[in-house]
């Protein structure tokens, strides 16, 4: 950020709380993310197997992935940022990484749908597709929800049980 350019000066000052809002809630979401997916999520399936620990892994994520979508929906805050991506499309003379995420929108809700569980969980699956609504979860938020559970959770229990081979694999390499 150049301290010479008033204009992106005054479009931070005038938007400082809501990306200090964004950034907070990335931030503690993306930590407790990372432990679950790469730490408790290896391990599960490296103990228990990929049909025992897929399946304790799921339904842990859609325990905590539900407490977290309705706290979400009764803070009535869009900490996921998620009505600020809709609004990209508006933007006159996007930037080059905007337009790629345009162009992601614009491939189709199965193309975001099938990205975000991969590269997401379904809490933040489920929060794009309200689009920024606060108005109680209805009946297609909760099939998109279960949906991503499932489609994340497979996704996730595959990755996982080749990590953990891997890790196996090296650790039984060097030893």
């Amino acid at each position: 950020m150049s301290a010479t350019n008033p204009t992106l000066q005054s479009w931070f000052s005038r938007h400082r709380a809501r990306l200090a809002q964004v950034g907070t809630g990335h931030a503690l979401y993306a930590t407790f993310n990372w432990f679950f997916d790469n730490v408790l999520y290896v391990y599960v399936i490296y103990r228990l197997g990929l049909v025992a620990g897929g399946l304790i892994m799921t339904f842990l994520s859609l325990v905590v992935c539900t407490a977290i979508l309705l706290a979400y929906e009764r803070m009535r805050i869009d900490w996921v940022g998620v009505g600020s991506v809709a609004r990209l499309a508006e933007i006159p003379n996007p930037s080059w990484w905007q337009r790629i995420i345009i162009g992601a929108m614009r491939r189709g809700a199965a193309v975001i749908f099938l990205a975000l569980c991969v590269f997401q969980d379904p809490f933040i699956t489920t929060s794009y597709f309200r689009q920024g609504r606060f108005d109680g979860l209805k009946a297609r938020d909760w099939q998109i929800f279960v949906g991503s559970v499932f489609v994340s959770n497979f996704y996730w229990t595959l990755r996982s049980g080749v990590v953990a081979a891997v890790i196996v694999g090296v650790w039984q390499w060097i030893s």
